[in-house]
């Protein structure tokens, strides 16, 4: 089956085309997970291995709500076939990880585990549905769906004819006591965050166009202006 939006292939499992993000070919599962919430039963979270990572600090309208904090550090977030996955982490290298290879330890994140580093960096790991759980029970863990993510693109005001934009990623993440509504800065030419705008392409969301003609000195306000305008 194929993505009649982009033509994408899809297999049968897939609920959303995992590089526009409109409806996949499972509408039957989403029909019985819907059935299954309704009847109080609650669907394991699985997301399947990490395609790319990232290592962002993420910013609201406001202050993130208590045992969410973390999200305004530098935390490892995991580009899934269908999912954004944001764990909690700020160690470039293996963060992540230890948070996982550290589940029976208290408070959940250690720096225990450098034998598994190989593992992240060959993008081997894949959290089980019981650990995504765990995690996302200890407030450590926020995801989000691929189609309900977007990418707002900031036009600027050309230089010498050189056109060029800044991006930032906006995400509904999904958190134990609700959603969290929040952004991440992923190219900003006069706040360089070191990524390169060819990565930007990878995380299969949908792209926004956010202002046009906006100079240069001026892209961190609009972008702060847009996560203003975020619900509560």
């Amino acid at each position: 089956m194929y993505c009649r939006q982009c033509g994408t292939e899809l297999f049968a499992a897939d609920r959303f085309c995992f590089k526009c993000g409109s409806p996949g070919a499972a509408g039957e599962v989403s029909r019985l997970n819907t059935a299954a919430t309704s009847a109080g039963v609650r669907s394991p979270l699985s997301f399947g291995p990490p395609e790319n990572r990232w290592w962002l600090p993420f910013l609201g309208k406001t202050a993130f709500p208590a045992g969410y904090q973390w999200l305004a550090q530098r935390n490892t977030l995991f580009v899934c076939r269908n999912h954004l996955v944001l764990i909690q982490g700020d160690e470039k290298r293996n963060a992540a990880l230890d948070a996982i290879g550290a589940m029976g330890l208290v408070g959940g994140v250690v720096g225990a585990v450098r034998g598994m580093k190989d593992s992240l960096l060959k993008r081997k790991i894949e959290l089980t549905s019981d650990q995504a759980q765990r995690l996302f029970d200890d407030h450590l863990l926020v995801w989000c769906t691929k189609s309900d993510a977007q990418i707002w693109r900031y036009h600027e005001k050309p230089w010498m004819m050189i056109r060029s934009t800044s991006e930032q990623l906006y995400c509904p993440l999904k958190a134990k006591g609700g959603i969290i509504h929040a952004c991440a800065v992923l190219w900003c030419t006069v706040e360089y965050t070191g990524h390169g705008k060819g990565d930007i392409e990878g995380f299969g969301v949908r792209v926004v166009d956010a202002g046009h003609g906006i100079p240069e000195k001026k892209v961190p306000e609009a972008m702060a202006a847009s996560r203003m305008a975020l619900p509560d």
